[in-house]
């Protein structure tokens, strides 16, 4: 007799409101996407004008400071959901996109990868750097990588919760109770138990990134500019490269007998530059002298 497997029956559309007037839909994952890019912002703000003291109010106001880190995140997203959708269609949908290249710019239906987004957002960073850097010191590259890497877990949290209702980037069959049977899989696992790999990713990277912001927070002077940022490459790509072997393959760059998937190998030169950055910062530290 076959045992029963207890699972979780997940039948929730992935379309919040639908309008009967236009050809307008209102997502869950559009919801997250938004949700997550505020949140961020928010706390990204305020922890960085935690640190305005004596020091810089001779240079620059608190308002300008505050107005520098609005801007920052509010173009973040002109740079993380183009580079996102980028490295989506290049590493992972390919073949497909160059069949239905009209789908390339339907955001709204899912498709964004990680690496994509942090490559925009170093991107962003160098460019403001240079803008703001004489007008407000504070502001440095990684001083801005740092605020980032202090934020980005419940921006990261959401958007995996937003896959989660649009039944992509499934895991693997599982008898694990808090299996997840999705009815309309995109990626044709429905009606199987899967491991929520979803929900696996986006708790560990709200968990680093909780840590980070302690850290940033309360210790950031002790631990000098880089640290944060190097801290949170080598946790993301850990996290990553952890929760692809039991992720469905995804990707055509590599065959489906690939030792490695194509998430795992995007997260080395991430891991690396974590580790060579953190290096650099001891060093440097070491000598007393600073990182840009």
């Amino acid at each position: 007799m076959q045992a029963i497997v207890a699972a979780i029956n997940w039948t929730y559309s992935k379309v919040l409101w639908t309008s009967k007037s236009f050809p307008l839909q209102l997502t869950w994952y559009g919801v997250f996407f938004t949700l997550g890019i505020l949140l961020a912002s928010i706390l990204s703000i305020y922890l960085g004008l935690s640190y305005y003291n004596a020091t810089y109010r001779i240079q620059f106001s608190k308002s300008d400071l505050k107005i520098a880190i609005e801007n920052f995140a509010l173009y973040s997203i002109l740079f993380i959901l183009p580079m996102a959708r980028l490295a989506y269609v290049v590493f992972y949908g390919w073949s497909f996109y160059l069949e239905h290249p009209q789908e390339i710019i339907k955001v709204w239906h899912g498709g964004l990868a990680s690496h994509g987004g942090i490559f925009g957002l170093i991107l962003e960073a160098i460019i403001f750097t240079r803008k703001y850097r004489k007008k407000i010191p504070l502001l440095t590259f990684l001083f801005l990588m740092d605020l980032c890497g202090a934020v980005f877990g419940i921006t990261a949290f959401l958007i995996r919760i937003g896959n989660l209702f649009n039944q992509e980037i499934i895991g693997k069959p599982t008898r694990l109770p808090w299996g997840i049977i999705f009815s309309n899989s995109v990626q044709g696992k429905s009606g199987v138990p899967v491991h929520p790999v979803q929900l696996y990713e986006g708790i560990g990277y709200l968990l680093l990134s909780g840590l980070l912001y302690f850290l940033t927070y309360k210790r950031y002077l002790k631990l000098g500019k880089g640290y944060v940022t190097a801290f949170a490459c080598i946790g993301i790509a850990l996290i990553r490269f952890c929760a692809e072997y039991v992720k469905t393959h995804q990707g055509t760059v590599v065959s489906e007998n690939s030792l490695l998937t194509i998430g795992q190998i995007l997260s080395f030169p991430l891991f690396v530059f974590g580790v060579v950055l953190g290096v650099v910062c001891f060093l440097r530290n070491r000598k007393g002298t600073s990182l840009i």
